[in-house]
């Protein structure tokens, strides 16, 4: 059924045979532009399939399909079970229906685990290394050393792009001084101005957004691909509808000349069909539930992960990584999934929701008129969209996951910059998994443990 409740239709791919035009006769055909001009036969050809296009790619846009991922292994969960039901469960389709929930199955355990390591660090070990939150340190360096956000987690003023390094390098050269100074504390003066320390800090402020932003471009991507599967199941019928169709050959179409039956093959049509509720409900347990978790813990730990990242190189590099965690449901299926598997799901057919009935047996002329109607004045409607939706989703999360980082690790300093809050030591060694979950409903652990450090409240220029 389309959105109108009218019965499905398969496009033509033509229209009916008593409108069609041939050249001689089309050529004869006159045809006027919106001022009264007649046009040529070839400009006038190229307007109606300018609009016969339209037709069926609007129609198509607005209605939009039925369709499951032919390169995940989300798409074959879905595809492959229904289509051994549809043949009745023969032995070697339930044989290959387990083999793509045992890759599920892994790809669920992959993508947790990395995600899970990678929030783990942020939230625990980070702490246990006394690291603080990033937030906006040295962000706009430009404006230093008077502007916001100009003051280190020493509480010294970065004066110059000199003076910043990543944590590991400032936190090993603070080590080296606080070193010297147990060591000869009779010479604090003399190491405490030969040994410069620095400040930890943001490079550049504007890649960090880019970096999120595009990082925030592709979980969108995978945002969209739950809502077409949540649309699948919603919008297919709930009955027992049968996903595959054979065409028996005629003894011409059999021939003796297809040895490996590849022409055989091609009489085997697979395409999405009604699901029974029972199904619906599994899978809505089972793929769209777990598929959500692991977006949204994704999208919480990857926007984390780059904010804490000071260096532009490792920003940018980072960006790329983490869109490999994103793949792996891709690469599973295309490393391990059988040449059958893979066959099935490339000749799957999408279930159209658009009916292309309506304009089928419309005459040129009335095509034409149309044309000049709607797509030659500013009067018309048009039929593909002019607002980008998916750049308006992507400005739309990505600004929400920042604010939701700024919200829960940064506060704002005296100078009106935003700094980190207070870092304690965590009561583990790692994140507890209760933790990891609550996080997923923007509930971060909070640390009671002693306190690894805190921005100085008396704060001094460096030496």
């Amino acid at each position: 059924m389309n959105k109108t409740g009218a019965a499905y239709a398969p496009l033509p791919t033509e229209p009916p045979e008593s409108d069609i035009v041939s050249p001689a006769d089309f050529r004869q055909t006159r045809f006027t532009d919106g001022y009264g001009v007649e046009m040529s036969a070839e400009k006038a050809q190229a307007r109606l399939g300018m609009m016969r296009a339209i037709d069926v790619l609007g129609g198509a846009e607005a209605a939009g399909s039925c369709a499951v991922e032919k390169s995940s292994v989300y798409g074959a969960g879905i595809a492959i079970p229904q289509i051994a039901r549809s043949a009745g469960w023969p032995k070697s389709m339930c044989a290959l229906t387990f083999r793509n929930y045992v890759f599920l199955g892994l790809n669920y355990f992959s993508q947790t685990l990395f995600i899970f390591y990678i929030y783990d660090s942020q939230s625990n070990m980070n702490p246990w290394g006394g690291q603080m939150h990033l937030c906006d340190f040295g962000s706009h360096l430009a404006d230093c050393p008077e502007g916001a956000d100009c003051r280190g987690p020493l509480g010294t003023t970065i004066a110059d792009p000199g003076a910043l390094y990543p944590y590991d390098v400032w936190n090993a050269r603070r080590f080296t001084r606080d070193t010297l100074l147990q060591m000869f504390p009779e010479k604090e003066d003399f190491i405490t101005n030969s040994v410069i320390v620095g400040e930890y800090g943001l490079e550049s402020y504007t890649c960090r957004l880019l970096c999120v932003f595009i990082f925030v471009l592709q979980i969108t991507d995978e945002f969209q691909n739950i809502g077409m599967l949540f649309k699948l199941l919603l919008e297919l019928p709930s009955d027992d509808s049968s996903w595959i169709k054979y065409d028996p050959p005629t003894d011409r179409q059999r021939g003796d000349d297809d040895p490996q039956g590849n022409r055989e093959l091609e009489l085997v049509q697979f395409f999405v069909n009604g699901m029974p509720l029972r199904w619906k409900i599994f899978n809505f347990l089972f793929l769209l539930m777990p598929r959500i978790i692991i977006w949204r813990s994704l999208t919480m730990a990857g926007v984390h992960f780059l904010m804490e990242t000071p260096a532009i190189v490792d920003l940018i590099v980072n960006t790329t990584a983490l869109s490999f965690v994103l793949a792996i449901d891709e690469m599973i299926l295309e490393r391990l999934a059988t040449r059958a598997t893979t066959h099935i799901l490339a000749d799957l057919k999408d279930r159209e929701l658009f009916d292309y009935s309506p304009f089928a047996a419309e005459s040129d002329e009335a095509c034409h008129d149309r044309y000049s109607r709607d797509e030659m004045s500013w009067c018309g409607r048009h039929k593909l969209p002019l607002v980008p939706g998916r750049l308006v989703i992507s400005v739309v999360l990505c600004a929400a996951f920042v604010y939701e980082y700024y919200y829960h690790y940064c506060v704002q300093s005296e100078d009106g910059g935003q700094v980190s809050i207070d870092i304690s030591i965590p009561a583990d060694a790692h994140l507890h998994w209760l933790n990891f979950a609550k996080a997923l409903f923007s509930m971060p652990e909070k640390h009671e443990g002693a306190l690894a450090w805190s921005m100085p409240s008396v704060l001094v220029d460096p030496p």
